[in-house]
């Protein structure tokens, strides 16, 4: 594909696209034309293609940037719009048909020239177009440098990184003083980026790497912080928290609706226009690629449980220089819990959903969790953690248009912290060096000389699976202040702070244990009249095979799996699910 580099093969490529996802337009625009779709040329009320453009103009949160979407910029190809702006400019009828056929139809060796005309339209110069077509400068060589009139020549100022063009072909096309002074040319450099806006698409197998200008105006009509801004100030459609980590800032944009097509895109979402941006905080190149690689090699979709990246940004600025796209979610884990969880689906309904989505996500945990580099062969394996499983990183996706469970996903996802390590550096890698999140932290964070594997993960998924099964048997405050009221403890390094992990300290650091707080939870848990045999079990496999101090005798990612999947075949039997079980836990004495 023109403009774009394909970085390697196989399934999940990451193809560095350089055109501003043009081709991509440009295929998804010959498959819609021959479906019947509209391109919306037919619905111009203005007289002028200079007025119709400068209306159409969109600007973005920094008020001084502004673009004209492909859905009003492709007026600039409306044949009697053409005509008439030719007309304005005093072409000759000979010149309106042979250059009026290549805008709006584009020459017979390909291409597409009615971004360049457009420009010319705006600078009240669509003459100029003639010379454009005679050296065949088209609008893939947009954006044009930044030049300077010095007497009677054209000098480049600035030089896009990927531009093609020369000075001889500027002078050519920019030689008529009067017709580009120095305002005129600063001018057409302005206006440029106001068509150039990428078109985001995502292609089977394939995430687009888009490298941009500083420029370059992203087609973005709303941009939001929700780091930043209070949740209760927000447009409901910017108001979900989504993503969040150490990592990067993460905002909710939306993207202009002829600006992207990404066929999954409306299954899942509450609103396609909107999506999930993630700014990462590093500059490093080598960190983007460790966390492009991270999703890449999962890629397997929502319908998975986990978090498909739609396509990844490259432009430098002042905030940062690398972008992660992905599905806007409907809330995490915890807003569900909060506002979902038990409304308005019967008992029987609503269990069996938490044992297919809990499944899920153990499923897809192991799926991290067994990746192997095949390129070095089965001896030379790669480990995979996510590094910070809590509720916040698991989100909840609903199909559009369904309130019906069978809709309803929850998904892993931020894999900011997930790192991969050689086996022999694997086990040099200390708790001390890496950044998690205190709450779900395995003991071994704290265990002087223990040392961090995949089983951290198992730790962290006991907890946030505790906290589900408490959510459902007694309620969503309960999770959010009685079940860390009994856990919490005074923090033995920081005297007078309260921290709310699951264990503690002992025998001077060399050692941990399971709170006291937090067996007696499970005991009453246990004890509860709601809780079913699918419960106990339930709890059986986290007591067993993933709250366990020390890591060995945690389950592997498969092994909860494995238990799990044993669990949603009984889940076929309503008394298993529903019938409540006879208490035998009892409380620490």
């Amino acid at each position: 594909m023109a403009g774009s580099q394909l970085l390697k093969d196989g399934a999940n490529a990451h193809l560095v696209c350089y055109d501003r996802g043009n081709g991509f337009r440009q295929n998804y625009q010959e498959c819609s034309a021959k479906e019947g779709v509209s391109n919306g040329m037919s619905e111009c009320k203005a007289n002028r293609l200079y007025t119709a453009l400068r209306e159409s103009r969109i600007r973005t949160n920094n008020k001084d940037n502004c673009f004209i979407p492909f859905s009003k910029l492709e007026l600039a190809k409306n044949p009697k719009l053409v005509k008439q702006a030719l007309q304005e400019d005093d072409a000759s009828q000979e010149e309106i048909l042979k250059w009026g056929e290549i805008i709006c139809n584009g020459p017979p060796e390909g291409g597409e020239y009615f971004r360049i005309f457009a420009i010319l339209v705006l600078c009240e110069n669509a003459k100029s177009i003639g010379r454009f077509i005679d050296r065949h400068i088209d609008d893939s060589y947009l954006p044009l440098p930044t030049v300077e009139r010095k007497e009677n020549d054209i000098k480049i100022l600035r030089h896009d990184n990927h531009s093609k063009i020369s000075e001889e072909t500027l002078q050519y096309i920019f030689h008529d003083r009067k017709e580009w002074k120095q305002g005129s040319l600063d001018n057409f450099v302005t206006y440029q980026w106001w068509t150039i806006a990428p078109f985001f698409c995502r292609p089977d197998n394939i995430i687009p790497h888009y490298v941009l200008e500083p420029s370059d105006v992203l087609p973005f009509t709303e941009k939001k912080n929700h780091l930043e801004v209070e949740m209760e100030s927000l447009d409901p459609d910017v108001k979900e928290v989504v993503l969040q980590g150490g990592f990067g800032d993460v905002f909710i944009v939306k993207i202009h609706e002829s600006h992207h097509h990404f066929r999954n895109q409306p299954k899942f979402s509450d609103n396609t226009n909107s999506f999930a941006l993630k700014r990462l905080k590093s500059l490093n190149y080598n960190d983007f690629k460790l966390e492009v690689d991270a999703l890449s090699k999962y890629n397997s979709g929502i319908d998975k449980h986990l978090i498909p990246l739609l396509a990844t940004i490259e432009k430098e600025s002042e905030a940062g220089k690398y972008y992660l796209l992905f599905p806007k979610a409907n809330g995490d884990l915890r807003h569900f819990w909060k506002t979902e969880f038990t409304k308005n689906h019967d008992n029987q309904s609503i269990i069996r959903w938490m044992a297919e989505q809990c499944l899920g996500i153990s499923r897809a945990l192991s799926m991290l969790h067994q990746d192997q580099d095949t390129d070095k062969g089965e001896d030379y394996p790669i480990y995979g953690r996510h590094g910070d499983i809590k509720a916040g990183n698991i989100l909840w996706f609903c199909k559009r248009g369904t309130s019906d469970l069978s809709g309803w996903y929850l998904v892993l996802s931020d894999f900011g912290l997930m790192r991969f390590h050689r086996a022999i550096s694997i086990s040099a890698q200390t708790a001390s060096k890496l950044k998690k999140t205190l709450t779900y932290q395995a003991p071994e964070f704290d265990i002087a000389g223990a040392k961090i594997s995949r089983k951290s993960d198992i730790w962290a998924l006991g907890c946030t699976y505790l906290e589900f099964i408490t959510c459902y048997l007694s309620g969503f405050e309960a999770v959010e202040e009685e079940f860390p009221s009994w856990r919490g403890e005074e923090d033995q390094n920081l005297p007078g702070v309260s921290e709310d992990k699951f264990y503690r300290m002992i025998a001077n650091g060399t050692s941990a244990e399971l709170k006291p707080g937090v067996e007696d939870w499970i005991c009453d848990l246990r004890n509860n009249p709601r809780c079913s045999q699918y419960f106990q079990d339930f709890l059986d496999v986290i007591e067993r095979g993933m709250l366990r101090i020390k890591r060995d005798e945690r389950f592997t990612a498969a092994e909860v799996a494995a238990n799990l999947e044993i669990m949603l075949k009984k889940c076929a039997r309503k008394s298993y699910i529903i019938d409540k079980h006879v208490p035998q836990a009892k409380r620490r004495q």
